[in-house]
Formats: C-alpha cells, structure tokens, sequence
C-alpha cells in the first residue's frame, strides 16, 4: 500500500469517526435539554392542575356540599377532557382506590407502576404523581404527558445523520484523495529523481518552488544530489588519473628493467672486456639512480597529500641563495645564467618545499633552454600576494602540453625527458606544493618563445607569524 493510499484510508476513517462521535454527542446533549424542558413543563403543568383541583374542592366544601367519590371523579373528568387535547392524561386515586378513571376490578396504587395498556400511555410519555396539598393529601394526582413527537423528531434526525453520512462519506473520499495527491505529489518527483539518480543520471535536479517543508526537502535533494554529482565526478577523475599513474610507472618501469636485466645478463654470461664491463655498469647505475629519483618523488607526492603544512614566515634572499648555490653546477654545466630579483622581503610557506618547488621549475626551464640564454627567478607582490615566478625564453609548450604538464608522469617532449632522465613527476610535485600552501598556480607558454610559471602565495604581513 502506497504512503498516499495509508493517509487517504487513515484522514478518512479519523474524520469519519470524529463526524459521528461530534454528532451523536449533539444529538444526545440536544435529546437531553428536550426532556428536561419537557419534564419542567411537565412538572409544572402538574402543579397547575393539582393547585386548580385543590381550589375547586375548597370551593365546593365551601358551599356545604359533601365530596363523594362521585364528585371527585366529576371534577377529574373535568380537567381531563379539557386537557387531553394537549396530549395530557389525568388520573386521580384516594387512598390507594383509584377514583377517575373509573375501572372494573381491583385497583392497583400509583407508586406500584403498575399500569393499564388500555388507558396508559406507552413508555413515550413523561409522568408524574404527586399528593394534592393539605387537607386533601390522601388524593394524589397522576400525570401523564404524551411526547411521541419528540420521540419521532429524535428518531427523524436520526435517519437524517445515517444519510448524511452516506452522502458526505464518497464526497469526502473524492475531495480527500485530490487533496493528498497533490499534497504527495512532490514525494512523487523525489521518488521519481532519486530512482533517475540511482541509474546513474547525477545531473538530475527536483524541479519544485514550494516554500513549505516539502520545498525545504526538495532544496536540500538539489544540494545533497549536486554534492553527490561533484564527489562522483571527482572519484571518476581521480580513478582515471590513477589508472592513467599506473600505466604511465609500469611504461617508466619497463625500460629501464629491461634494459637492466640484459646489462646484467651479458655482464654475467659474455666474456667481455673491461670497458665493456664500464659502459654497462655505468648504464645500469644510471637506470638505478633514475629508480631511485623515481621512488623518492613518489613518497614526497604521497606525504604532501597527507600531511597539512606548518606555515612559517620565509626570507626570499636565503631562499634563492639556497636554490642557486643547488643550482649553479647544472646551470654552469647547460651554459645558462640564473638571474635573482625580488622586491619583497619574505613571504607565507614552508621554507623546503618552496626550495623544492623552485628547484624543480629550474631544472625543467635547464632542460628547455638553450646554452647562452638566462632564467629568471622572481619574487614580487600583486594584487595583495606575493608571486614566485620563473621565466625561460626556452622551446616552450602548445596548449594541450600546457593543459596536461601538471599531470604525473606526463612527458610533453619524450625524447628530451628520456635524454635528461624524467619521469614526468617535477610539475605535478609543483602542483602539490601549490596546493598545500593553498596557493594559485598560473602557467603562461608559447611555442618557441619560452614559458612562464606563477606561484601566488600570501605576503608575510598577511598572516600572523609563527617563529
């Protein structure tokens, strides 16, 4: 059973219900105030009669007649034809003997209830027995007041409310299942966006403008299905860049392994010369040194992902001091010059990883350059940050290169990287850099021309210090 389906049953069977309770609890407080307002008047029709009767037997005696049963019988008849137009019976006993109306056999006493079918009205009636007053108290009147009527009124709206209920009962099960359809209606398109969802459309949104709760939910779908969209496109990057990391080692790999293992081979198995012998442990030394740059670069990518930096403040003139004194044996050997300039004193990082991040641009800007040309390394502040640049005039790189330099083990020029022993990882450990210290990492090149690489990080004064 549908969620819409248990509302529809559950409101209808409350209203339902409540109808009837509400309108048997009326009936029943309107059938009470009807007797007891016919009880009153019944009382004090009562006390008017037994008051008149009173006062015509003293008018009596007071004349000097005697009163007989006959005479008391007379006077009832009297006040009982007159009123039993109205619906209203008399009856008068003395002593036990009932006196009007005049009956064969033995009478029986009006505080028995015993009574007469014949000359006795049926339970739909009120009556009432009281003494006359002194010194008349062995008479006691009996009244009787017919309310059938009251009873067929109470009866009349009782069949009333029985077809009132079949006709309201469909009418409000038509206007409640429109209601809870368009109620539930937004329960529908989540149900209907999340099953889209579920088969892999993650661009799905619920199209719903209501400001009520429903409105609310539908919002935080959108956001929880925008953020489910934007994880699941970053774990499908992320898996594609780590099949694309593995391909890319296993081809690093390959060669140099294989290339190893036949030095190695015809080291141990050909009768070979001395020189020979040179050439390929110098080779196999070399492929061995390249492993090992290898495997360090990866461990460093991997505790820069997982370890959050300590920011402290960084003097620019040590810091390129530091990375040209690393730098001038590999400059000198390339032919090319290395010019510092910086117009800002320090700026917001971690002081290695910054020499890291330098080293790395230079030795890549070495391999790009031709001998006689310089590389500029600068520092200098704009729009409220400080940039770390480094400029070559060297081959440069189309826009695809551009695009994809920063992934690991990309290569855009093979043959140069092979010659100088890459694997592809210096700008992607850049990158990584940049994205520790939470900086912005520009890349500018064209072809022919040189290239350009901006790091934007925060200015000392910018920051509090942590010495």
């Amino acid at each position: 059973m549908r969620f819409w389906h248990k509302i529809l049953l559950a409101v209808l069977a409350l209203f339902i219900a409540a109808l009837d309770v509400s309108v048997i609890m009326v009936m029943k407080k309107s059938w009470q105030l009807n007797m007891d307002s016919e009880t009153q008047r019944a009382a004090s029709e009562q006390l008017l009669i037994a008051n008149n009767i009173y006062e015509n037997l003293n008018s009596i005696q007071t004349r000097g007649t005697r009163i007989t049963p006959i005479l008391l019988a007379s006077v009832a008849q009297s006040y009982s034809e007159y009123y039993r137009k109205q619906g209203i019976h008399l009856q008068l006993w003395d002593n036990g003997q009932r006196v009007y109306p005049s009956r064969a056999g033995t009478p029986a006493s009006p505080d028995s209830g015993t009574r007469d079918p014949a000359e006795l009205l049926d339970e739909q009636s009120i009556q009432l027995s009281s003494p006359l007053p002194a010194p008349y108290q062995h008479l006691q009147l009996v009244y009787q007041r017919d309310i059938s009527g009251l009873f067929a009124k109470q009866q009349e709206l009782s069949r009333f409310f029985v077809m009132i209920n079949w006709i309201v009962g469909p009418v409000l099960l038509l206007l409640l299942y429109l209601l809870i359809r368009q109620l539930t209606k937004p329960l529908k398109l989540l149900s209907e966006t999340s099953k889209t969802i579920a088969e892999g459309d993650y661009s799905k949104r619920v199209q719903l403008r209501s400001k009520d709760e429903f409105g609310e939910l539908a919002l935080n779908f959108n956001r929880m299905a925008e953020a489910v969209e934007h994880r699941v496109t970053a774990l499908s990057e992320m898996a594609e860049d780590k099949q694309r990391m593995v391909d890319n080692l296993a081809h690093e790999l390959r060669t140099p392994l294989t290339s190893m293992q036949g030095f190695a081979e015809f080291l141990t198995t050909a009768n070979i010369g001395e020189e020979e012998q040179q050439t390929a442990g110098r080779y196999i030394l070399s492929e061995t040194l390249r492993l090992k740059n290898l495997a360090f670069k990866l461990l460093d990518l991997s505790v820069l992902r997982h370890q959050a930096l300590t920011l402290r403040k960084v003097e620019l003139t040590e810091l390129f001091q530091a990375v040209e004194q690393s730098e001038q044996p590999k400059l000198a050997d390339a032919g090319i010059k290395l010019h510092l300039h910086h117009t800002i004193p320090q700026v917001w990082g971690d002081a290695d990883l910054l020499a890291s991040y330098l080293v790395n641009l230079i030795e890549n800007a070495i391999h790009a350059s031709k001998p006689g040309s310089t590389i500029q390394l600068l520092a200098y502040e704009q729009n409220g940050d400080a940039v770390l640049e480094i400029r070559d005039t060297g081959a440069g790189m189309t826009a695809e290169q551009a695009k994809r330099v920063f992934e690991p083990f990309y290569r855009g020029d093979e043959a140069r990287s092979s010659e100088h022993g890459g694997a592809g990882l210096g700008l992607s450990f850049c990158r990584q850099i940049a994205e520790a210290h939470k900086a912005r990492l520009s890349l500018d090149s064209v072809p022919g021309e040189g290239t350009s690489i901006r790091l934007f990080l925060q200015l000392h004064n910018n920051c509090p210090l942590i010495l």
